[in-house]
Parts: C-alpha cells; sequence; structure tokens
C-alpha cells in the first residue's frame, strides 16, 4: 500500500464533505459519527458533486437531485440497484487523513 496524506482532520467539519482532487482523481472525504469516510466525489446521476450534500449518519444526499449514498460503501440508496461509488481505505494518524488510492474497493471502513 502506498498511502498519501491528502488532508488534516480539521479541513473537514463534523458531518460535512469535502472534495479532493488527488492525482487527477475528484474524491470526497466526509467526517460523520467521529469517523472519516472517502469516496469518489460524484453522483452517478448527473455527475455533480456529493462533497456538499447533506449527511444523515451515514447517508449524503447529493445537492443536485436529492439521490443517497452511503458514504461507508458507496452504494446508491434509492433509484437503482447495484449502482455503488468507489471507495477508498483511508486512515486518520494523529490530525493528518491519509488515501491509499491503489486500494479503491465498495466496502472500504475508517
Amino acid at each position: 500500500m502506498t498511502w498519501i496524506k491528502v488532508a488534516q482532520t480539521s479541513d473537514i467539519v463534523e458531518n460535512k464533505g469535502k472534495e479532493l482532487n488527488i492525482n487527477g482523481n475528484r474524491i470526497a472525504i466526509f467526517h460523520a459519527n467521529d469517523k472519516f469516510y472517502a469516496l469518489e466525489a460524484l453522483c452517478r446521476h448527473q455527475d455533480g458533486s456529493l462533497a456538499p450534500g447533506k449527511i444523515d449518519g451515514e447517508v449524503v444526499e447529493c445537492p443536485l437531485h436529492f439521490w443517497h449514498y452511503n458514504i461507508r460503501t458507496g452504494e446508491l440508496l434509492d433509484y437503482l440497484q447495484g449502482v455503488k461509488l468507489e471507495t477508498f481505505p483511508l486512515e486518520v494518524r494523529g490530525n493528518d487523513i491519509y488515501l491509499d488510492l491503489k486500494e479503491s474497493t465498495t466496502t472500504s471502513e475508517s
């Protein structure tokens, strides 16, 4: 695994998300339930960024058309079955957030 420092924990407010461009990948980092999660930033519907979406527990609502995704698994929770966003392994080390882009998955947990 090759871990890349992408942010500090203070960069992402509780119950908020932040979109980052990491090596050409648009990734959203979310802070919810005292944990951090990383997944593809773009909604499958019309490529709107999920980062500014409303968070409720482990669910983010796309601010454009209200699609809902589980931020832990990447799974779309409504409209279409079997749709998942890619998630990324994330580690918090002290105040730093690290990602491993080579090990993307659909079942990553922080």
